[in-house]
């Protein structure tokens, strides 16, 4: 899979190439490093180091059934999606993609990378879900923030404690 999408603006920059690709075994450390980073401002409890991470990767991908999709700019990556498709819990016959990690590197926020990865990745679906699913802790007020200007409104709350 590669969907593309090329810019230029009319500063005569060279134009970018963005595209979202399948995760290759070359990325499995640089994922890893940019999971770490997405724990870091989620301001996530998660106390896995890079390899704790780069193997629970493989563990997603190998056993859990989540895809992991990765958004390149100019053939440098920027950021990964891990998802899969679900039942729609909702609706017999409809499907769910569940978002369970988005990523932009901190380095590309703010242009406008990370709207054209979501749409990039919805539109690389062979099927177009009817429901999309994310979760955004609470501690992620700019995850907020991105994914409510992208037409993302609150649904459920979960809770948790810990024993």
């Amino acid at each position: 899979m590669c969907n593309s999408e090329i810019t230029a603006d009319d500063t005569n920059q060279p134009a970018t190439i963005f595209s979202i690709r399948s995760l290759e075994d070359s990325d499995f450390d640089q994922i890893a490093q940019m999971n770490k980073e997405l724990i870091e401002d989620e301001g996530h409890t998660n106390p896995m180091n890079l390899a704790e991470l780069k193997e629970r990767l493989h563990h997603f991908v190998s056993r859990d059934g989540w895809t992991v999709d990765v958004f390149t700019s100019n053939l440098m990556i920027i950021g990964y999606a891990t998802y899969r498709l679900e039942a729609n819990i909702s609706k017999i016959n409809d499907t769910t993609i569940h978002i369970r990690q988005f990523y932009i590197t901190r380095s590309q926020r703010g242009k406008g990378m990370g709207r054209r990865a979501y749409r990039l990745l919805i539109e690389s679906q062979q099927q177009a879900p009817k429901r999309i699913l994310i979760e955004v802790l609470e501690t992620n007020p700019g995850g907020k923030a991105f994914w409510s200007r992208i037409g993302f409104t609150p649904y459920a709350m979960s809770m948790e404690t810990c024993l």
